[in-house]
């Protein structure tokens, strides 16, 4: 069977299986409980989303990161997948950062200085990973525009927070 670079590994047998399954459930836990103070350390650290009406900026968000994710997660990424499937085979004991995740947080992180500082964006990079790694292990991009939509409503929250001199 041959895998499909762009989707969800798949595995040879039960305990591969089990593994992958506790793995997986490991990185969205560890997604759910490392997020907030991430998050509230952005805001914190002086680079704060701006605060201003509730809705627009909650309806902004949802619309941009939903939209960033279909685009890096859900065309880019599986293409870049696809175009450098076999072509690096020293990357095996970093299955879990891939070339086609690598680039497209680059990508991702670099296309962020349009509107960010250099560090701001330098420090998507990072989280954008976590993204690419939400695709790789669900072969759907959506599990990356929720994570991408939770962090985005946890940095508001903690900059609106944070405004309001908490």
């Amino acid at each position: 069977m041959k895998r499909d670079p762009s989707g969800p590994r798949s595995l040879d047998g039960p305990a591969e299986t089990i593994a992958a399954a506790k793995g997986a459930r490991a990185f969205w836990w560890s997604c759910a409980v490392a997020a907030p103070p991430v998050a509230f350390a952005v805001a914190a650290s002086g680079y704060p989303m701006a605060v201003g009406e509730a809705a627009r900026d909650l309806a902004l968000i949802g619309l941009w990161s939903v939209s960033e994710e279909i685009v890096f997660r859900g065309a880019l990424q599986p293409a870049l997948a696809r175009a450098f499937a076999g072509r690096f085979p020293s990357m095996r004991p970093l299955a879990w950062m891939t070339p086609a995740n690598l680039a497209t947080s680059a990508l991702f992180a670099a296309l962020h200085l349009w509107r960010h500082p250099f560090v701001a964006a330098l420090a998507v990079f990072p989280v954008s990973l976590v993204y690419g790694r939400a695709r790789e292990l669900s072969g759907r991009w959506w599990p990356a525009a929720a994570l991408h939509l939770f962090f985005n409503l946890l940095l508001y929250a903690a900059s609106w927070w944070l405004a309001r001199g908490g």
